[in-house]
C-alpha cells in the first residue's frame, strides 16, 4: 500500500493518520474516494522574469525599471488541501485536520529567472479528488522550528533605474524565517493578546495557503507544474529603491553568515575601482557587490528601512499573482 510520507517535515500525526485511512479502503468514499495515485512534480520561474519590469510608487506613478541578475528560491513541500483555506488557516492551527487530496513532499532549489521546468527530487502522491487550496512550505526542516536551520529560502540580486532620471540602485536580498523578533530571518510576530503567547506560531510565516477557486482535479499519472513569479513581490510592495534600503555593509544587511558572498555579482572592480550597473567595489576583496540590500528581518534596526517588512508581506501575500499551478496530462 502505498502511504504518503513526510520526510523532514513535523507535520502531525493528524495528516498522515486521515490520508493513510481514507484512501486505504471505501469507507472513506465520499469523504476522499478516489484512488492512489502519483504524478511527476516540477517548478519554473515565470516567463519573462529575466526582463526588465517597472515598479510603481504609492501613487501609482511609475518609479522604477528593475531588472533582476539573480533570483532563487527554496520550497520544501507542497500540499493540496480538499478545503479552501478559510476553512481552517485562520487560527493558530498550522496543520488543519481536512483531508488532503495530494502532496509533494521534497524541496527544491528553483532558479526563478528560469521558465524551463525543474523537476522535484521526489515524484507526488496523492487520491484521484479535486484540491480547492494549496500551501507552499517555505522551510527546510521542521515547520514548528524556532531556527530554520539557516536556509535561505529567498536570493535576489538586481538593479533597480529610476525612472526620473536613469540613476541605477543595485540591491540584493537574502530571506530566511526564524521564529525571533531580532536578527536574521526575525519574522515572529508578537502576541496581540497577552494571554496567547502562542496566537502567531512561526510555521504561519512558513506555509503559504493558496485558494484554488475553480479547483484542481488530481489523475494517475498527471504532471504538476508550479509557477513562481518573483516580480511580483516588487510591484506590489511599492520599493523605493533609492530610500528605503540599507547599505550592503550595514548592521541588518549583514546579519546573516556569508552575506557578501551572496550580494557580490561574480565581477571584479576595474583598475580605478569602479564596478558596471550600480555595483559598487568591495575594496575587501575587490568583487563587485550589491550597493544596497533588504534586509532579512521584519524588524531592521533602522525603522525608516520599510522595504523589509513590506517585501516579506509580498512574499507572504503573493497570491495567485506570483504562485500558479497546473496539473496536466
Amino acid at each position: 500500500m502505498t502511504t504518503f510520507t513526510t520526510r523532514r517535515f513535523a507535520l502531525t500525526g493528524l495528516f498522515v493518520a486521515t490520508l493513510v485511512a481514507c484512501l486505504a479502503g471505501a469507507s472513506c468514499n465520499g469523504t476522499t474516494g478516489g484512488a492512489l495515485i502519483t504524478f511527476s512534480a516540477y517548478a519554473a520561474g515565470a516567463a519573462g522574469a529575466d526582463k526588465p519590469f517597472t515598479t510603481y510608487d504609492a501613487t501609482n506613478h511609475p518609479a522604477y525599471s528593475v531588472q533582476l541578475t539573480h533570483a532563487s528560491m527554496y520550497i520544501g513541500a507542497l500540499y493540496f488541501d480538499e478545503s479552501p483555506p478559510s476553512t481552517g488557516f485562520d487560527t493558530p492551527v498550522c496543520i488543519t485536520p481536512d483531508i488532503y487530496a495530494a502532496q509533494v513532499p521534497a524541496g527544491l532549489q528553483i532558479d526563478l529567472l528560469s521558465a524551463t521546468p525543474q523537476a522535484f527530487s521526489q515524484q507526488g502522491d496523492g487520491s484521484s479528488n479535486t484540491a480547492l487550496s494549496w500551501d507552499i512550505w517555505l522551510t527546510n526542516g521542521d515547520v514548528n522550528a524556532t531556527s530554520n536551520g539557516g536556509a535561505h529560502i529567498l536570493e535576489i540580486q538586481g538593479v533597480a533605474t529610476r525612472l526620473a532620471d536613469q540613476k541605477p540602485f543595485s540591491f540584493a536580498t537574502i530571506v530566511t524565517i526564524n521564529g525571533v523578533v531580532s536578527g536574521a530571518g526575525a519574522r515572529l510576530a508578537n502576541a496581540s493578546t497577552p494571554g496567547l503567547p502562542g496566537q502567531y506560531p512561526i510555521c504561519k510565516e512558513r506555509i503559504l495557503a493558496i485558494d484554488l477557486p475553480g479547483g484542481l482535479p488530481f489523475f494517475q499519472g498527471g504532471s504538476l507544474q508550479v509557477t513562481v513569479d518573483p516580480r511580483q513581490w516588487f510591484i506590489i510592495s511599492n520599493i523605493d529603491f533609492a530610500n528605503g534600503l540599507e547599505p550592503w555593509d550595514s548592521e541588518d544587511c549583514q546579519a546573516d553568515p556569508g552575506s557578501t558572498t551572496t550580494y557580490e555579482n561574480g565581477e571584479t572592480c576595474d583598475a580605478q575601482g569602479q564596478c558596471a550597473g550600480g555595483f559598487v567595489c568591495n575594496a575587501a576583496d575587490n568583487n563587485c557587490i550589491a550597493a544596497f540590500c533588504i534586509p532579512d528581518t521584519n524588524y531592521p534596526s533602522d525603522t525608516t528601512v520599510s522595504a523589509a517588512p513590506n517585501f516579506f508581506d509580498a512574499i507572504e501575500g503573493g497570491g495567485a499573482a506570483a504562485y500558479g499551478v497546473t496539473y496536466s496530462r
